[in-house]
């Protein structure tokens, strides 16, 4: 969608994590706007988590386009309700099921990692045989995935959100009759969620269910931004793109929209403390 004539080189750096990359582009581009990272939710994660390896800064990103895939907690309602240990399939507490962990223990439950779950039919068995009391659903096909795992007696019980244009969290359109986490605290808890933790939450939460940022640096000039947005709105409103995306129940954002989805993801410092230091006394987690 740029201008005709404009020759586009595709440079690979480093592995999917896509961290290798956003360092790269933070330390070697120049913010001329000749140069845009694509980079994966997994490198927002990283440096969330405070990873040592992620030498860049979220917060420094100018949003052009991105992908962002819904994401809903499914489990045993009684489990929930009793404000117990609840079972979840993680790997570890700092991956892409952060957000429901964390949503977990701000609920008032317990949350008790089960690894070794990944695969739908493995999360099915898990759930059917109660290894497991809860999973978070993220990626491709996510509604499809909810409802083959209803089978097992498990619902959705709160779900990770979406952004609006204005960039207030509301329900995702794929699970309109499914709070958000936000949503879900303030009816059992009769108070808003607040507070560096429930920005840590937010940011986390927006990380989790982005498929890739297509960003510019800090300091590109104005002109260069909005060429480049320009861009990626068409590209995300193109028809062939559009329905490759809704084949895989991606939602390609552009413009504003791009710039709501992703600015959560830029915790404040303050945020980023409350993440970490609850990482380490909860699960006694530090990054490698």
């Amino acid at each position: 969608s740029l201008a005709p004539g404009i020759a586009v080189r595709r440079t690979a750096s480093g592995g999917a994590d896509g961290v290798t990359g956003a360092n790269q582009f933070d330390t070697r581009v120049a913010p001329d706007g000749h140069t845009v990272l694509m980079a994966p939710g997994e490198a927002v994660l990283d440096w969330l988590v405070g990873d040592p390896r992620a030498h860049f800064d979220v917060g420094h990103w100018v949003p052009v386009m991105a992908a962002v895939t819904p994401a809903v907690v499914v489990g045993r309602p009684a489990v929930f309700a009793s404000g117990g240990v609840v079972r979840i399939a993680a790997a570890h507490p700092a991956g892409h099921e952060l957000p429901a962990v964390l949503g977990i223990e701000l609920l008032g439950g317990r949350a008790q990692l089960v690894p070794g779950v990944v695969e739908d039919e493995t999360l099915l068995a898990a759930l059917t045989h109660n290894a497991v009391d809860a999973v978070l659903l993220r990626g491709h096909k996510v509604p499809e995935q909810a409802k083959d795992l209803s089978v097992a007696g498990v619902a959705p019980i709160f779900t990770l959100g979406a952004r609006n244009d204005a960039g207030a969290l509301v329900r995702p359109a794929a699970f309109p009759d499914t709070p958000t986490l936000p949503e879900l605290y303030a009816a059992r808890r009769g108070s808003q969620l607040a507070g560096p933790i429930c920005d840590a939450w937010s940011a986390a939460a927006a990380a989790s269910q982005l498929e890739f940022a297509l960003v510019l640096p800090q300091l590109t000039p104005a002109a260069m931004v909005a060429l480049w947005r320009r861009a990626g709105t068409e590209a995300a409103d193109a028809l062939d793109v559009q329905s490759a995306a809704l084949a895989q129940a991606v939602q390609l954002l552009g413009g504003p929209a791009a710039t709501a989805a992703t600015a959560p993801a830029a915790a404040n410092e303050t945020a980023l403390l409350a993440l970490r230091q609850w990482l380490d006394h909860r699960f006694n987690w530090r990054p490698a």
